[in-house]
């Protein structure tokens, strides 16, 4: 099914939606059972959305006799209608179910779901697929229409494990009656959890717009916001959106969410969150639990160690600064170079006088730390941009399904239609970086003894030379996954097994094995192995899998 709602020949445009005299075919002597439409004059199958339409029109040669028949839940429009303009109710003539005997019908659909048009006709002579009844010749088509319903979202809104906001199909919420919204407290620092469950309309994606927020968008269907600047903010809104394609006419609604949030000051201590890191600039960066005023003068009130082989020295702090993009992070620069091969602690000690220690902007100062581990900055070095990404689209040629939608790859264990199972698919829902990433999914009979996804456009990228690297993959688990492991392996190298099995789940997390050796490599496959063994559960297994890399071990001068 296709929907093109514009007129698309000259044909059709001077036929429907005008008030011209009605159409004569030049017929000859010979009878024909044809028809011509609005939509795709190919087909009987069309998608429109809520209050759209369809023209058809009887263009057979030398009927007897014909009649439309259209079902309840549609309107017949008059041909003095204008398809230019929002609402056609005006230009309604009848409402179905009706028989007519018009050769021209212009069709209003005013309730969604599958609708049937038919056209029969008669005849004196046969025509191809025509019944003989009662000494004339009869045919007739059914035209399928599916109606999509107009999308109203649907969402919630969690405070941990507290439903705070529920909005159903028919909830239409405005800014007019902001004041009488219901407000929830939070403590800076604190998250809420917005929850899309839109089905009506079938939409197929989302944009969640929010207002004082660390997160400003998410196209996530479910997303945690946190919060740490003080005041009281209005939610914000979901714009829920239905692609335009072969299969769904596009269409989008939005809608506020109608919450007041308002974020105190924070109970809790001000505190170091997560793990210190580096990164291409050799720039350390580390985050905390609320938004900094300013770290004006803290150079001396941090300790960076770092040991390496034969070296263990105290490397000055030359800065230290509010993150420009998030004011819960600060950045250090440091007094010498960093090497990926370093092993580097972290250390704040802000001294007795409150005044001089870094404060958040909920008046709380940051407690003393030691000795917490940096993570290193690694380039990769693969040198195949894109590749490990899956940031290629399928090109058209060759077996979609086997391909995994995208080049490079073959998915061995792939059904070769839509049909499926289609174990490895290149998904543009989630991504870590890029436009998209290789979604692997089973059927609810579980993982096969093995599904593996083939890397043969491997050997044409730029080789790797022999030497130490990080094995290293971005990996998003469904939350009902339950799986243990995945494996990767070259043709010419090792195989490199991931632990998935604590791996926190519905978020992206970077997976690292251990420093190995390897040889050159730049022939044979590059392939993504994934077998029952250990993980055999009768379930649906949902993952996603991004921009594996092997790191570059820097070692120290």
């Amino acid at each position: 099914m296709k929907k093109i709602i514009i007129l698309t020949t000259f044909l059709i445009v001077a036929i429907f939606g005008c008030d011209n005299d009605e159409y004569e075919a030049p017929y000859g002597d010979f009878s024909s059972f044809s028809w011509a439409s609005s939509v795709d004059a190919l087909s009987t199958e069309y998608i429109v959305p809520l209050n759209g339409f369809i023209g058809l029109l009887d263009v057979s040669q030398n009927p007897l006799t014909h009649s439309w028949s259209i079902p309840e839940g549609t309107s017949l429009l008059s041909k003095e209608f204008k398809n230019t303009v929002e609402d056609l109710s005006p230009f309604i003539t009848a409402k179905g179910p009706l028989n007519t005997s018009q050769e021209q019908i212009n069709v209003l659909f005013n309730s969604p779901g599958i609708k049937e048009i038919t056209l029969t006709n008669t005849f004196k002579d046969e025509v191809t697929n025509s019944t003989l009844v009662d000494g004339v010749w009869q045919i007739t088509e059914t035209f399928t229409i599916k109606v999509f319903d107009d999308i109203k979202p649907v969402f919630k809104v969690m405070k941990g494990t507290e439903e705070v906001l529920s909005i159903s199909e028919t909830d239409m919420p405005t800014a007019a009656n902001s004041s009488s919204w219901k407000t929830v407290t939070i403590e800076a620092g604190e998250e809420l959890t917005f929850i899309d469950m839109t089905t009506v309309g079938e939409p197929d994606k989302r944009t969640w717009t929010f207002n004082g927020g660390k997160v400003e968008t998410s196209g996530n269907e479910t997303i945690n916001v946190p919060y740490f600047s003080l005041g009281t903010f209005k939610a914000g809104s979901i714009t829920s959106k239905r692609s335009d394609s072969d299969t769904t006419p596009e269409g989008e609604a939005t809608k506020l969410i109608p919450l007041n949030i308002e974020v105190i000051k924070s109970s809790q201590p001000f505190v170091i969150d997560g793990t210190p890191s580096f990164d291409a600039d050799d720039v350390l960066s580390f985050s905390i639990t609320g938004e900094v005023t300013s770290a004006i003068n803290q150079q001396d009130k941090f300790k960076v160690n770092v040991t390496n082989v034969g070296f263990n020295q105290d490397i000055a702090v030359n800065s230290v600064t509010v993150n420009a993009n998030d004011a819960t992070k600060v950045d250090l620069k440091l007094a010498a170079p960093i090497y990926s091969s370093d092993v580097v602690t972290l250390s704040y000690i802000g001294g007795a006088v409150e005044a001089d220690r870094i404060s958040s902007v909920d008046q709380r100062t940051l407690d003393d730390f030691t000795d917490v581990s940096v993570r290193m900055f690694f380039q990769g070095a693969m040198n195949v941009e894109g590749y490990t990404s899956y940031e290629e689209i399928w090109s058209g040629s060759g077996n979609q399904w086997k391909k995994a939608n995208t080049e490079g790859y073959f998915a061995q264990h792939n059904a070769n239609n839509e049909n499926g199972p289609l174990y490895y698919w290149r998904d543009e829902s989630k991504k870590r970086f890029g436009n998209s990433s290789m979604k692997f999914e089973t059927t609810d009979a579980g993982i096969p003894a093995i599904a593996r996804l083939q890397g043969a456009g491997y050997r044409t990228l730029s080789p790797v030379t022999a030497g130490n690297y990080i094995p290293s993959v971005w990996i998003y688990l469904d939350l009902s996954n339950t799986m243990n492991n995945i494996q990767f392996s070259f043709t010419d190298g090792p195989a490199m097994e991931f632990d998935i099995s604590s791996t926190p789940k519905d978020k992206w997390v970077q997976l690292l094995l251990p420093e190995m050796a390897f040889p050159d490599l730049n022939t044979g496959r590059f392939d993504l192995n994934i077998t029952n063994s250990g993980q055999d559960d009768a379930k649906v297994q949902k993952l996603w899998i991004d921009s594996f890399d092997l790191l570059i071990v820097e070692p120290r001068p």
